[in-house]
Order: structure tokens, then sequence, then C-alpha cells
């Protein structure tokens, strides 16, 4: 295993850490994730392109205020439909929580009250959070070599991503460059389910210029990009 899936492997690893701990040492196991990301080249380089141009300060305005009819004095929190600004959004709560600007017991009492117990407010913010984020990374690193078998029956472009997603993660890119085709790949897998031909070609599109400023050879794209992303698609 190369040291870059074993970063990948030892986040996962913190954030089943967070998940079965117990809530008088989920701070400390906070910070144990963050410095699993600190570690790693690629969720390092991952996690601050997807905040540079975030707006935490909005997004906690717009996500944390939200008080749902017939509660008194009980928000709700909500997510960003987009999957990067979900992730960033999250990313940005957890670095507050080990920064100390947001005390994890009031905010799982305030968002997450459940029986009245801190152990239940802790499972659903376990649940409902840290698991989310932990498979939305999960499936960006490892979706193309976990899912490949399904993704031959899913169709070609399918296929094409999921072989993509493994080449380009064993490639010598910069981790930034990888950072960039993944996302790239990762929202060209979803699209292949939904079938939004204009969504496929513009992603096709996108990931050829990435693979022209990068360099990046890639046998099956150009076949690709005739079939999905050519003139006629868009007429």
């Amino acid at each position: 295993m190369d040291t870059g899936r074993q970063q990948i492997d030892l986040f996962l690893k913190k954030c089943d850490e967070l998940m079965q701990s117990k809530f008088i040492i989920a701070d400390t196991k906070i910070g144990e994730l963050l410095k699993a990301i600190a570690t790693s080249d690629l969720l390092y380089a991952f996690f601050r392109e997807i905040t540079k141009n975030f707006d935490y300060p909005a997004a906690r305005e717009k996500y944390m205020n939200y008080m749902p009819e017939g509660t008194v004095n009980k928000r709700k929190l909500l997510f960003p439909e987009n999957a990067e600004e979900r992730l960033a959004f999250v990313f940005c709560l957890f670095v507050d929580f080990d920064a100390g600007r947001i005390d994890l017991g009031a905010f799982l009492q305030e968002y997450f009250y459940e029986d009245g117990s801190v152990y239940g407010s802790f499972y659903a913010f376990s649940n409902q959070v840290v698991k989310p984020f932990r498979n939305a990374v999960r499936t960006l690193f490892y979706g193309g070599r976990i899912a490949r078998s399904k993704a031959e029956g899913r169709g070609e472009l399918a296929a094409f991503a999921s072989r993509e997603r493994e080449a380009v993660y064993a490639s010598r890119l910069p981790d930034a460059r990888k950072v960039e085709a993944l996302v790239i790949l990762n929202a060209l897998s979803a699209q292949a389910e939904k079938g939004d031909a204009r969504l496929i070609a513009a992603l096709i599109t996108g990931y050829r210029c990435f693979a022209e400023a990068a360099g990046w050879k890639s046998g099956a794209l150009l076949q690709i990009a005739e079939k999905y992303a050519g003139p006629e698609v868009l007429a």
C-alpha cells in the first residue's frame, strides 16, 4: 500500500474512532481526525481547494439558524446541497470545535437534542454529520477501486470514470492535480447514473482541459469525448 492510501485509510479510521467514542473524548477524536487530514498530502490539498472560496460565515448564518415550526429555542442544522460545499461546511465545523470557537456539548444539545441525553445527541451527530462526511471522502478517493464491478454494469461512462480514477490515483501527478481530476471524475460518475447529457458533456470537456493542462495521457478520453461531448450533444 502506498503512503497516500495509508494516509486516507488513517483518516477513515479516525472518523470511525470518533463515531465509536464516548462524548467525553470526542473533542480529542476530532483533533485527531483533523491531524489525519493535515498530514495527508491528498486530503490537505483537497480541503484546501474546496474551502478556498467557501464563505463559511455566510454558510453558518444560512444553515445553522433554521428553526422548525413547533419548536422552542431549538434550531436544526441544515447542509449545503452541493457535495463539495457540504464537505467544506462540515470540515469548517470540525475546525471550530477543535479551536474551541463552538462548544461541542452546547452544539449537540442545540441541534441534536434527542432524548435529553448527551449519548443520544452524540449518536445522532455521528450518524448525520460524521458518517456522511466520512463516506463522501471515501467515495471520492476509493470509489473507483471499490465500485469497479458495479460501474461496469452501469455503463460506459461510469466504467471510464472508474478506470480514470484508479489511474490518476496511482499516477505521479502532483497532489493538487490529482484532486482536480478526482473531483471531476466523481461528478462524472454521478451524472452517468442521472443521464444529464449536457452536464456530462460539460464535465468531459472540463476533464479534457484538465488533461491538457496537466499533461495527463488517457487512452480512452478522446473516444469518450467524441461520443459524449461532441457538437451534436449541445445542438
